[in-house]
């Protein structure tokens, strides 16, 4: 075991070179030989223009809007993106999008003119040319993009709100919501001092804004939420009872803490309606949501299962992984175990049990639960961020939209600086008015907080309502698909679909009677989450929902008292797979980034064998993610079969990674290659959530190839859970839901087991492609790519051919536990 760890490549950057632009391909004709069709289909583009021109000519708020371009399935991919002929950049530009295939646009009644005379000049005959022997269409660049588009329709108020007045205000009479409204604007307004350098279009579009809202009289407070590039802009508009005038914060406060003077909120539903009236005619409004309410995942009261636990003090002279446990509160019997704590909610305001049984995972669970459901040694300090008061005392601590989040900024930057921890268990989620959709703020929020703090929230995926909680997992597989296929509201809570983050599902335990072992938990929330990747990420032991007569839900930890109590719920199951990130972050010297600790987890990860029959591909992925992580000292060390070798690095403009070896030789025979390939490659991309679905703005992406006879390179393997039927490379739609297109984590693997052919040359490319109009930033996109070859009968000496033969190239691969005494990126 030992002389086999996993390698680190120091010079990844010898195998940096130009990227081949092959381009997109000739313009398509979505026509052809329907000339008729496409007369019809273009006077249909410019009468829909001309509605959108009228209705802004008579607006009282500005002559300036935003419209819906819906593009046709079929013309998703970035070649066939209506933006070099029709919605140029300096015409018409694109300022956003909503669902795959949405496009949101900015015009003027200028501009529509421009457009329309524009769209005239497309030919109405399908024009061909001749191809290896065939008449093939070869439209203009216009007539294509005009094909394009399915419709162009103008942007309304029943495209901004889902929900009643009356829903509104019996949602925000919680206290917990914090009263507001949640409203996203199509763009950010610039400071006030800056207005005189708007064109008059944009001036009167924000000032009627503001200067609208202000009529509304006393009592409107207005603050920003989020901030930043990329960011969604969304406001905080809530009406209190107070006869102070309007308060308007066009920049967000990073202040948080107790509140100061508390302010009721006003539910009047005739000033709400007002107000919802208007925010529903004003252009510059995309959204209005309302408020999320920030809880514990629910999990099921405690048992006390045995007698006071004792709790033994760590080693002095060793060190332990650390986590951090947002929650409300880790309870001080655990002594030393604690490190550092944020402080903020005072003691009568706290309920430490939640958080003392996470905490009690991460210190004792291999010695409470058997290393089967607790991989890692015991021993972890614990970082107690108690941000989470009691539900009736949450108002006292946060007033306005997501202040919480601001607290959580603030806390997760100074406990970093201050004890160096890197993996923060976050089992809390959202709890959201059903008219809400898309890719949340809160997960927007801790997205931000983890790039630029360089950490990892590990997030539950929430646990079904007890109303909603499904039959047992069978051992019948049509039986679990048919119980799948029936129950309601298991949907993965937000804000487990942060794609920066992981999020994780809870498992049955493996020892109780009556449950399939590693089965997904009856209570556990499931995908898929939005387009973008796999969510939940990983899944992990949760307890079991079905109560066994003497062992009840199979998972135990303490109680605040130091009892032993055993519990189940997802938020049990998070804190197994922070310890083995943080157990990773601190068997690895130096600083290790947040890709290659990412990707080590997914890279060594195991579909549970419950899960692994061919009849349930289609939904294990949106079950367990990528699988169980191993222990970490497993993901470490490899065995001698196998060699997985890591490449962290940045994708730069015009350049891509090429890695060219060889096979290893214990296992080619008759000049084919066997055994079993498995490809890993986390990444950093561009976030832009003005985008919708498309919001990840750059796809990393990472192909092993082989060489062939006449010189090319033929790829090798295919994502993971890709179906065996069907073709993932025909449509965008496709690749994004099979082929982990546009994800920032992607997985790829093959066995050969009748060898494949005709060389035993190989490469490893890492590339990238960009959205229409989207430059690699300067500092390039960071990634980690994984490469794992391996014998599958675990007999052949994989390693030592490979290093052998990696020595011969130059090479430099060393274990990845020191190599940070050599290299600065690991």
């Amino acid at each position: 075991m030992a002389n086999s760890p996993v390698q680190i490549v120091l010079n990844s950057d010898a195998f940096i070179e130009a990227l081949e632009n092959n381009g997109g391909g000739g313009s398509k004709d979505f026509f052809a030989g329907n000339d008729t069709e496409f007369i019809e289909h273009r006077d249909n583009i410019q009468n829909q223009l001309s509605e959108i021109k009228s209705m802004q000519l008579v607006n009282s708020f500005a002559k300036v809007s935003y419209a819906k371009v819906t593009i046709k399935q079929t013309a998703l991919a970035k070649s066939h993106r209506p933006t070099s002929q029709i919605f140029k950049r300096d015409v018409a530009p694109i300022i956003g999008a909503g669902d795959l295939g949405e496009l949101f646009v900015e015009l003027t009644p200028e501009s529509i003119d421009k457009i329309n005379t524009k769209v005239g000049q497309a030919e109405s005959e399908t024009r061909y040319k001749e191809k290896n022997g065939k008449n093939e269409p070869n439209p203009s660049r216009l007539r294509s993009e005009i094909g394009a588009i399915e419709e162009i329709s103008p942007y309304t108020a029943s495209d901004k709100r889902n929900f009643s007045v009356k829903e509104a205000v019996k949602w925000l009479s919680n206290s917990q919501t914090g009263g507001s409204y949640m409203v996203e604007l199509f763009e950010a307004p610039p400071a006030r001092q800056d207005w005189d350098l708007l064109s008059k279009y944009k001036f009167d579009l924000f000032n009627s804004f503001f200067d609208g809202l202000t009529i509304l009289g006393t009592g409107l407070f207005i603050s920003r939420i989020t901030t930043g590039q990329g960011s969604s802009v969304v406001f905080g508009i809530k009406l209190e009872k107070t006869d102070l005038p309007p308060v308007i914060q066009l920049y967000s406060s990073s202040t948080a803490g107790k509140s100061g003077e508390k302010k009721d909120i006003d539910l009047n539903l005739e000033r709400h309606n007002q107000l919802l009236e208007y925010l529903g005619n004003h252009p510059l409004v995309k959204k209005v949501t309302l408020p999320p309410i920030i809880t514990q995942s629910s999990t099921v009261k405690s048992q006390v299962k045995g007698e006071n636990f004792t709790i033994p003090a760590p080693d002095h002279k060793g060190s332990y992984p650390k986590i951090c446990v947002v929650d409300g509160g880790v309870s001080d019997v655990y002594g030393d175990w604690i490190e550092d704590r944020w402080g903020l909610i005072s003691s009568t305001d706290k309920d430490e049990n939640h958080g003392t049984f996470i905490a009690g995972l991460a210190i004792f669970g291999q010695q409470l639960n058997g290393k089967a459901i607790c991989r890692e040694i015991d021993g972890c300090k614990i970082i107690d961020l108690d941000i989470l008061p009691r539900a009736d005392r949450y108002s006292s601590y946060y007033s306005k939209p997501l202040e919480f989040f601001n607290e959580l900024e603030t806390a997760v930057q100074e406990l970093k600086a201050r004890t160096g921890v890197r993996i923060f268990n976050f089992s809390l989620n959202i709890e959201e008015h059903a008219s809400t959709t898309g890719y949340s703020v809160p997960a927007q929020i801790l997205d931000k907080i983890a790039e630029e703090n360089d950490v990892v929230f590990v997030i539950s995926a929430g646990n079904t309502h007890p109303r909603d909680i499904r039959k047992e997992w069978p051992s019948d597989h049509f039986d679990a698909l048919k119980i799948l296929a029936s129950s309601r509201n298991d949907a993965i809570k937000k804000p487990a679909e942060s794609c920066r983050n992981i999020s994780v599902s809870a498992l049955n335990p493996p020892h109780l009677e009556g449950v399939v072992p590693y089965a997904l938990s009856r209570y556990s929330c499931r995908g898929p989450g939005l387009r973008v990747g796999l969510k939940p990420d990983f899944a992990h032991i949760g307890g079991s929902g079905t109560s066994h007569p003497t062992l009840g839900h199979g998972l135990l930890s303490l109680d605040p008292t130091s009892n032993i109590v055993d519990g189940c719920g997802t938020s049990y199951a998070a804190p197994n797979v922070a310890k083995t990130l943080a157990s990773l972050d601190h068997s690895i010297e130096g600083i290790v980034s947040r890709e290659t600790l990412i990707a080590l987890g997914i890279h060594h990860a195991v579909l549970p064998e419950s899960l692994t029959d061919k009849n349930l591909r289609n939904v294990s992925k949106h079950l367990v993610g990528f699988g169980m992580p191993d222990g970490s000292e497993d993901i470490l060390n490899g065995n001698s079969s196998a060699i997985t070798l890591v490449f962290a690095n940045r994708a730069i403009s015009g350049h891509k990674m090429s890695f060219k070896f060889s096979w290893p030789s214990s296992l080619v025979r008759d000049g084919k290659c066997f055994g079993h390939a498995k490809l890993t490659i986390v990444s950093t991309p561009r976030f832009d959530y003005r985008f919708g679905s498309e919001f990840v703005r750059i796809n990393i992406d990472a192909a092993l190839r082989q060489l062939q006879n006449n010189g090319n390179y033929k790829g090798r393997l295919n994502a993971i859970y890709t179906p065996e039927d069907g073709d993932g490379s025909l449509y965008e739609k496709d690749q994004i839901e099979h082929s982990f297109k546009w994800s920032p984590v992607k997985v790829y693997e093959k066995t050969f087991p009748r060898g494949v052919g005709p060389s035993t040359e190989w490469k490893l490319d890492v590339e990238y492609l960009s959205r229409d109009g989207v430059t690699i930033p300067a500092a390039g996109v960071p990634f980690t790519a994984i490469l794992t070859i391996s014998d599958p009968n675990s007999e052949k000496p994989v390693f030592n051919d490979m290093r052998q033969m990696l020595q011969s190239l130059g090479v430099q691969a060393v274990d990845i536990k020191t190599a940070a005494r050599i290299v600065p990126r690991v």
